[in-house]
């Protein structure tokens, strides 16, 4: 029977072997390491260390099968890149913990990779998508209106199916690539000018803010991934989303989260020990983090062999179409990634630059208004002075003539009793006296 095995069942065999040795030589490691009185630091760094060494096996060995069977390239290159998230997040989860000075500087690269990975795992529904039915505009233009899930609903209009819909999901995701990096850089800034305060939730540490921002684009571009599935979900079955899209998600988010419940336990004196030796109180969330990372990848690197498995994309005749090395080059092309974020860039301008086009026309229209509303009045009122009794067309000289014979001071001949009662009671003594 194992004479008919290919060669990668019995690496497979080889590392299910060191794995069970491993896990079952870890209990008496850590016994060993407590009777030998070392920091807790070490010990967690060791053993950190061996659940790395099983992870990065399994990984590197789904990646070369994809590799050797390279079938469907525009589908493989996403899976790929999905899959080397468990590799770089362990190596360097097990650096940082061990060099806790380079930590905010590795932690970077790691942070930028997850908001990668989110838009690889878009893009690859959408390439089987594009595969399977062509202009996936056109095709979701014949679909049903998806409505918001609850509370969004209040705040947006559902999206238009067709070209809207598809860009507004594709906006949300390579929002939060964009974004990731740039809160990152600010976190580096931060760290060199002393307050970042890194797993600090203070609101004098830039940690605070750029966690807080962080979330929420995250947030919103994993609910663009939903949305998109809802849109899609009949269509997506033969690859089974789900299975892919939790380990992805859990991946990502929960790690997330997981650092930032740390950091709340720390900053409530809930775990507090001085026993990390090479770390100072407020380094212990971030020292656990770490930790907690390389553990989980090894777990995180199974949960991908089973939703990724290469024996989806093993068709004997296609082979590696372009070679191993070509196969590995194209891996490492990131040209589509770089055209999609240059298009939100470029949206983004566009609308920014018609919303202040449109707010200047609006503030001018409205000051237009307002100003001739302003003019307007005066000769109004004087026109209601005047008795309302001229045409329009006179109107100019009529409400100039108004104005003088309203406001005119009254002559002492107007108002003296001995000269008359005004104007009209003058003139009519001039008459009685003429009649005489």
């Amino acid at each position: 029977m194992f004479g008919h095995w290919p060669l990668r069942r019995w690496f497979r065999l080889l590392w299910c072997l060191l794995a069970a040795a491993c896990l079952g030589f870890l209990p008496w490691l850590i016994i060993q390491f407590k009777q030998a009185d070392y920091s807790i630091h070490y010990q967690a760094w060791f053993i950190a260390g061996i659940f790395v060494l099983l992870a990065l096996p399994v990984s590197i060995y789904e990646v070369a099968m994809h590799m050797e069977y390279f079938s469907r390239p525009k589908l493989q290159i996403r899976v790929i890149r999905i899959l080397m998230m468990v590799p770089i997040y362990a190596v360097d989860s097990w650096f940082a913990l061990r060099f806790e000075s380079t930590q905010i500087y590795l932690d970077t690269f790691r942070e930028c990779y997850e908001a990668f990975v989110i838009y690889s795992f878009f893009m690859y529904l959408h390439a089987y998508l594009e595969e399977e039915y062509g202009d996936i505009s056109v095709y979701l233009s014949t679909k049903e209106e998806i409505s918001h899930m609850w509370g969004v609903q209040y705040l947006m209009k559902p999206f238009r199916m067709g070209e809207e819909f598809l860009w507004q999901c594709k906006k949300g995701v390579l929002g939060y690539v964009i974004l990731r990096p740039l809160m990152t850089a600010v976190g580096v800034v931060a760290q060199l000018l002393g307050v970042y305060g890194d797993g600090k939730l203070r609101f004098d540490c830039v940690y605070l803010y750029t966690t807080i921002i962080s979330n929420l684009a995250q947030a919103w571009a994993l609910y663009c991934l939903v949305l998109f599935y809802r849109g899609t979900k009949y269509e997506l079955a033969p690859i089974r989303p789900v299975s892919k899209f939790l380990t992805v998600k859990a991946v990502v988010f929960l790690t997330y989260w997981q650092g930032v419940a740390i950091a709340i336990l720390v900053w409530t004196g809930v775990l507090r020990t001085g026993d990390w030796t090479t770390y100072d109180v407020d380094d212990v969330a971030s020292g656990l983090q770490e930790f907690l990372i390389c553990v989980e990848m090894f777990f995180a690197a199974l949960a991908h062999a089973h939703a990724f498995p290469p024996r989806d994309y093993m068709d004997p005749a296609a082979g590696a179409p372009k070679g191993f090395m070509q196969n590995i080059r194209i891996m490492f092309n990131f040209a589509d990634v770089i055209d999609d974020v240059q298009g939100v860039v470029d949206d983004t301008v566009l609308q920014t630059n018609r919303q202040i086009s449109q707010a200047g026309k609006r503030v001018w229209r409205t000051t237009k208004e307002q100003t001739d509303r302003a003019l307007d009045r005066p000769k109004r009122l004087l026109a209601l002075l005047n008795g309302g009794s001229k045409d329009a067309d006179d109107s100019d000289d009529d409400v100039e003539g108004a104005a003088l014979n309203t406001y005119r001071a009254p002559s002492l001949a107007d108002t003296d009793p001995e000269l008359g009662l005004g104007r009209r009671g003058g003139q009519q003594k001039v008459d009685t006296a003429r009649s005489n």
